[in-house]
Parts: C-alpha cells; structure tokens; sequence
C-alpha cells in the first residue's frame, strides 16, 4: 500500500516545466492591480503595497509542518506537508488560526526559499503539499510551485481554503490543483459581515466552489482509500446555528452533487474575539452537532466526515511555539510505524 501511495503525483506535471512557468507569470500580473481574491483592493503589491490582508507580493509563512489533523484520505500514514501562510483576506472573530491570519506571525520566504521547503517535505515521505489560507498568495505559491518542479517536486497539491476565492484566479489553478479543500462558513452574508467582516462571502464563496467542482469534480479515491483528485467541502456547525448548515448543504447536495464528500466539523472553539460575544462565546451542543448530520444524513450525501465532540482546548494550535503548532502533531513526526494512527485538528483555512 505505501508503494502504491507513494506513486501518487501531481496534476501540473501534465504540463510542460515551461507552460507552468507561463502560467506563474500569469498569475503574478494579477498582482499589479490586485484581483487576487474577491476584494480586489486594486494596490500594486508588485510594488509592495498592500491591501486588505496587508501582504506584498512576498510569501510570508509561519510553518512548514508535516500535519497528521486532515481527513483520513489525505492523512494517511505520513500525512500532509502543509505550509501554513500568514495573513488572510477574511478577519474571523473566532479564528483559531488567529495568531497568523490575523497577527501575522511569521517570516517573509523568497518563491526559492519557499520552492525548498516543499522539496523538504517531499523528502519527509508525505503524501501531498498542502497550501493552508492560499487564497490571497495564490500567485506566490504558484511562483514556488514552478520552480520546485523544476528541482523535482512530483506531490499532488492540496488547497486548502476558506472558499473566498476569485474565480480568475482558480482558473489558472485549472490542471495545477489536484485536490479541493474548501470551507463553505456561511449561507447569509450578513451572518458573515458580522463575524468575518466581509460583505458578500456567501455568493463569492459558492462562485468559486462551483469553479473547483467545474475542474475537478467530486474526490476521488485510489485503491489504497487516499485521495487523488477532486473536492471535499468542510462546513464548521456554529452555535445557534449562525452558520446557516442546512442552506449551505442543500447548495452542494442539490446544485452540485450528494457524491462530494462533506467533512462536517464540530471544532468551533469560542477563542479570540469569540469570548467577548454572547452568541458564539460557547461551544455547540451535541443537540446541535446532531441536527447538522440529521441535515446531512436527509440530503444523501454519500460520504460523511464527522468528528468527536470534544470540549477540550488541548489541541488548539499555538503558532508562538517555535515548532509545530499542533500538540498532537508533535507526537507523530517521528517515524511513522505501520498501524500507528493519526489524530490532530483539521487545519481548516
């Protein structure tokens, strides 16, 4: 089996060293008027000046982490190689990731620098390359990408996203990106405006899902259960049902398909912001976690991720560590024996 999913390799190697390069190039033009996510801020970021997410055209990275926290299809035995970017286009109150998305930890890497770091996970013996909050970098890591497969990067690619995504820019994605992993948070955006701060995620975000279904379609699986293409949707159930669960599952189950795989999410923590606001400073209830696969469960979704509902902060990342972020994870990046399972948090974007 490890054989067989060590032979996985990426799409964007159906294309030449030179039509990647080309589509690097074209991807970093979007750059000098910035149209890289949906708020278009319009900043040349060529010239390092910033927007909303307040990033130059520079990569800046808090963690290159070999992960073991995704779905068992991506997790495997040797887990995902997931490169962790700082900053953000959303600003989520109850961001677990906050310490990077919104503090920005991290440091700045050259598209060279960032090319390495891949080809050090690839020697880790993972099974993908995960892109973790690529939304407003896309280009920079495409840049990386193009340069890493010169130097003998062969992983599938992961992007793993908050679904606030531009659909120009997926576009050059198309052929590049083997596997999907976008967040579906919200189905009213006024729900959004008022806990990410952003005016129309629920019609941008389904656009672009929409996009990543048109290319690659639902996941699919290999022989051995790990995934080589397609999508899987996340949704987090938020307390009091602010998420809008059941107009958010309808739209993937009835506009697009019950055969994508729906990892339904019961991590919501009530952390940064989230303290301060009676609505969501709780945990959700086991009640309510219920209601959402009920919800599922009636829409016929074929394959159905849940986890545990767990009311520990234990394994809540800490980006300050100097290490891996993730407690669990620190555990498991020794050698992995056969049989050894692999437990941590989604590093949901």
């Amino acid at each position: 089996m490890e054989d067989e999913i060590r032979a996985m390799h990426g799409r964007y190697l159906n294309l030449t060293p030179g039509e990647l390069d080309a589509r690097a190039e074209s991807a970093y033009a979007i750059y000098r008027e910035c149209r890289v996510c949906p708020r278009a801020c319009g900043v040349d970021r060529a010239r390092g000046e910033t927007g909303f997410c307040r990033q130059s055209d520079r990569l800046t990275v808090s963690s290159f982490v070999r992960h073991f926290g995704e779905e068992i299809p991506l997790t495997g035995r040797r887990g995902v190689g997931n490169i962790f970017v700082s900053s953000c286009n959303m600003l989520c109150d109850y961001c677990q990731n906050y310490q990077i998305s919104q503090y920005r930890l991290g440091a700045e890497y050259d598209y060279s620098a960032v090319a390495d770091e891949m080809l050090k996970l690839q020697s880790l013996g993972v099974h993908y390359i995960g892109w973790v909050s690529p939304s407003h970098v896309a280009p920079g890591l495409l840049k990386s990408l193009s340069i890493a497969r010169r130097k003998g990067l062969t992983l599938p690619i992961v992007y793993n996203t908050n679904g606030y995504d531009a659909v120009p820019t997926l576009r050059l994605l198309d052929g590049v990106v083997d596997i999907y992993l976008p967040d579906l948070k919200y189905a009213s955006n006024a729900v959004a405006k008022e806990y990410s701060h952003i005016r129309d995620y629920a019609g941008r975000s389904r656009d672009a899902v929409l996009e990543m279904f048109r290319q690659a379609g639902p996941l699919t699986l290999d022989e051995a259960g790990m995934a080589v293409s397609g999508v899987m949707v996340r949704h987090l159930v938020l307390p009091g049902g602010l998420a809008g669960t059941w107009e958010t599952l309808c739209f993937v189950a009835l506009e697009m398909s019950p055969k994508i795989p729906l990892s339904l999410m019961s991590q919501y923590r009530p952390v940064h912001k989230a303290l301060a606001d009676p609505r969501i400073s709780r945990m959700i209830t086991e009640r309510e976690y219920a209601e959402a696969l009920r919800m599922a469960e009636e829409l016929g979704f074929e394959t159905l991720f849940v986890q545990r509902l767990d009311g520990s902060l234990h394994n809540l990342p800490d980006f300050t560590s100097g290490e891996n972020p993730f407690p669990l994870d620190r555990a498991h990046n020794g050698p992995m024996e056969k049989g050894q399972d692999a437990v941590s948090a989604p590093a949901s974007a």
